[in-house]
């Protein structure tokens, strides 16, 4: 891990991330350019137009990073404790809800593709 490559790999995530906001604001998408830039980061990397090499790097760092980012959205959720407070039991219900069905979804789905990859015919 050299500083020009972690200077290569956050000047392509910078520009995705650019480009990402300039679709959204362009299309009026009420859409996360985030997300966006990680969908066109994921298309481009699996067409190879953008090598792993060039963004592994700084992407390693980011994610050992990870915990520190998370801290200013923590600091911020406390200005809301009253809020959260508040709506608490439709915040827990949310969360567990949405997570059985995630859970769900993504079991259907490996069972789908494990009964693929067996030559078996899916569901």
């Amino acid at each position: 891990m050299n500083a020009d490559a972690l200077l290569k790999g956050t000047a392509v995530l910078l520009a995705l991330q650019w480009v990402s906001v300039l679709i959204v604001n362009a299309l009026g998408l009420k859409f996360p350019p985030s997300l966006l830039g990680m969908l066109l980061l994921a298309v481009l990397l699996l067409k190879g137009i953008i090598r792993l090499e060039v963004v592994e790097d700084i992407c390693t760092l980011l994610i050992k990073k990870m915990g520190m980012l998370f801290l200013p959205a923590a600091v911020g959720i406390m200005l809301y404790v009253q809020e959260i407070q508040a709506e608490a039991l439709a915040i827990f219900a949310t969360i567990i809800i949405t997570s059985l069905i995630i859970l769900l979804t993504t079991a259907g789905f490996l069972e789908l593709a494990l009964r693929n990859k067996k030559g078996d015919k899916p569901l």
